[in-house]
């Protein structure tokens, strides 16, 4: 039985990500910019120690907002704080100190952040690096204003450094989640039923030729089953499709709860659901496809929809033979299904190998 997650768009899934992100490069340059504060306190340069007790206020309110839901304020707030600090210590230190490295992290999040338009992220993209350039032409050579111990300078010099390269891998890491999630969705969209949540025809097809290609190969037997559901037309007809669907998902699940986890489950179509027993010989299948008969008959007792529906299902089993197709088997469940229905319906039928049912 094949288990699913919940699936999500992208964009939702960019939603989540990246105030999480957020979260973390908040709490990093609280944490970095209250060492600062000790640091340039000890080497006399108060003016940046009270500038990082600011800067540290800003990322503790920019990480209350991103909790609030409020992320898009949060990451405005940060950029505002950022081109300000690596701006103003620059100017102050000088270029050796490395501050200048956090304003090139403006490009990559602004990029990735799931709150503007393509045109918006070029404008900022572009902004933040003639931004940049002008920097480097005025302080790269520019004396600085205050000098600072050459030790300091060094450490402070590398440590932004490796802050800035840290953040960068948290933004790639966070890129990848987000490509990998739309790749995984977009897999998923295309082999799930989106009313049942259960394998859709085309995937539960290939997943039956597999299973079939094992078989012929000599390995572990098949049993293919079809069930329809009893009268389906007249639910919808006296409840409406709403109360149908729910039917049909109640029938999914019991269905999916009724097989073990090597089993799959696929909406075959409309009422139809095709079930796949790999390992499974005619008497077992039997055993399995009563056992689901009596799950599906039981959400009769269920209320469903706040509906009273006489639900059942009729299920048609044939086991794969050396040498017959997918395509074969398949026509031989189904003949049993329907001889199923023939005989009164509410039960199970195994197809003999000559496609003759057995009832």
């Amino acid at each position: 039985m094949m288990h699913f997650r919940w699936f999500f768009s992208p964009l939702a899934r960019a939603t989540e990500v990246f105030p999480r992100l957020m979260l973390v490069i908040s709490v990093i340059a609280s944490v970095a910019h209250l060492s600062f504060i000790f640091l340039f306190d000890s080497i006399g340069v108060g003016v940046l120690a009270r500038a990082n007790i600011a800067s540290v206020l800003v990322y503790a309110l920019a990480a209350l907002l991103t909790q609030q839901r409020r992320a898009l304020l949060a990451l405005q707030l940060m950029a505002i704080e950022i081109v300000l600090h690596g701006t103003v210590a620059t100017a102050l230190i000088g270029w050796t100190s490395g501050f200048h490295y956090y304003i090139i992290l403006i490009i990559p999040v602004a990029i990735v952040s799931s709150f503007y338009r393509p045109r918006v992220k070029a404008a900022v993209a572009v902004a933040t690096g003639l931004y940049y350039m002008a920097l480097d032409m005025l302080f790269r050579q520019a004396p600085p204003p205050i000098e600072v111990p050459s030790q300091a300078l060094t450490s402070l010099h590398y440590f932004n450094q490796a802050s800035t390269l840290l953040i960068l891998g948290l933004l790639a890491t966070m890129y990848f989640r987000l490509v990998k999630s739309a790749e995984d969705g977009l897999r998923e969209l295309a082999c799930t039923d989106p009313l049942t949540q259960l394998y859709n025809r085309r995937s539960a097809m290939d997943v039956a030729q597999h299973e079939a290609a094992v078989f012929q190969r000599g390995g572990r037997p098949l049993a293919v089953v079809i069930g329809d559901v009893d009268h389906f037309k007249r639910i919808n007809d006296q409840h409406g499709h709403a109360v149908g669907d729910i039917a049909l998902r109640a029938i999914a699940r019991a269905l999916r709860e009724g097989v073990r986890e090597v089993d799959h489950v696929a909406r075959w179509g409309g009422e139809e659901f095709l079930v796949l027993l790999p390992s499974t010989e005619s008497e077992e299948a039997l055993r399995v496809c009563e056992r689901l008969r009596q799950n599906v008959r039981a959400l009769s007792s269920q209320n469903l929809g706040g509906a009273d529906l006489d639900i059942s299902i009729t299920l048609g089993v044939a086991v794969l033979q050396p040498g017959e197709s997918i395509e074969q088997v398949l026509v031989r469940a189904d003949r049993a299904m329907y001889e199923g229905k023939q005989a009164g319906r509410n039960r199970v039928v195994l197809a003999g190998q000559d496609g003759a049912p057995t009832l």
